[in-house]
């Protein structure tokens, strides 16, 4: 239990058809927070359910999206932290705790954790892309064993490697808005919304973080709190999350792009992958005997997704996975 956090922290959670994931986030988070607030979306929170009934819940008239959802939340505060939180995200022990202290110690008015894919925290998620936020920064590209002129696959798991091996707070150009920690009364004080409205759903969380160095402000990545953030677990909208990712993605580059973006390096599409999405039972992976990794990509130029580090010479997949 928490107890600072209990006094000084509220939680907002958008829940859009997935009010099981919903349910048992909120029963996790009573004995952590001061309050939860449950924007509901959808209209399918039952608020008779017991998991429910200590919660205050706000059902607009319709679908208002992620960032609206946040905003109206924060609005309703009487705690000085709002922390902004995805359904299908677990956070684990002491996170909270970490995140907090790191923002009163750093003055840092947005943080986040560090997340894995799995509840036995054996894969690890890669830093948000952010794109093409990220590639503006090259401290945050580590550059020893890079080639000359490395490609898009090569520069992620660059990044990827610097963001794992840190153990301390770290600055981070990008921040996933599945887990945030943001300082209330600090966005009020600046009369800056924590959410750019026009962002309906993506591209939100990395405007945010745009916003803050725009500001001189660097988002906060806190490599003592863990939290799983499960694989895509909402529902699907009408308008369906590609057309909204694309939508996002353009008021996104209009506004902090207005020439054009800086392009991107190539990436290689490579045709030795395992495509477990084909596969009827978890593989078992046969490993060398020398230290190695385990990474899976959601795509085919294979961008990293997720990173294990073995510690036997075989590694199994979970069939959740």
């Amino acid at each position: 239990m928490d107890l600072s956090a209990q006094q000084e922290v509220t939680a907002a959670i958008v829940n859009y058809g997935n009010s099981k994931d919903t349910a048992a986030l909120v029963s996790r988070l009573k004995d952590q927070v001061s309050d939860t607030i449950i924007i509901d979306n959808s209209n399918d929170i039952d608020q008779d359910q017991p998991e429910f009934q200590s919660t205050r819940v706000i059902t607009p008239a319709h679908n208002i999206g992620f960032g609206a959802a946040i905003n109206l939340a924060a609005k309703s505060l009487k705690t000085r932290w709002l922390l902004i939180l995805n359904p299908d995200v677990r956070l684990q022990r002491n996170c909270l705790k970490h995140l907090l202290d790191a923002s009163k110690q750093l003055h840092a008015p947005l943080c986040g954790p560090r997340f894995y894919w799995d509840d036995a925290c054996t894969l690890q998620l890669p830093p948000a892309l952010g794109h093409p936020l990220w590639l503006l920064s090259d401290r945050h590209i580590p550059n020893q064993g890079l080639s000359e002129n490395p490609d898009l696959s090569q520069l992620a798991q660059a990044r990827h490697v610097r963001f794992w091996k840190e153990k301390v707070p770290f600055s981070e150009p990008v921040l996933s808005g599945a887990c945030l920690l943001a300082d209330n009364h600090w966005f009020m004080q600046q009369n800056m919304p924590i959410f750019d409205e026009d962002f309906f759903l993506y591209y939100e969380d990395t405007d945010l973080c745009g916003r803050l160095m725009r500001k001189g402000v660097i988002p906060v990545c806190v490599a003592q709190a863990k939290a799983v953030h499960y694989w895509n677990q909402s529902a699907e909208p009408p308008e369906s999350k590609a057309a909204l990712m694309s939508q996002s993605e353009k008021i996104f580059l209009r506004k902090y792009y207005p020439g054009g973006p800086p392009p991107l390096p190539q990436s290689e599409s490579l045709t030795d992958l395992l495509d477990l999405g084909k596969l009827n039972i978890a593989p078992v992976l046969s490993l060398p005997e020398e230290a190695c990794y385990i990474d899976i990509g959601v795509q085919e130029d294979f961008i990293v997704f997720a990173r294990a580090t073995p510690k036997a010479d075989s590694f199994s997949f979970s069939n959740t996975i």
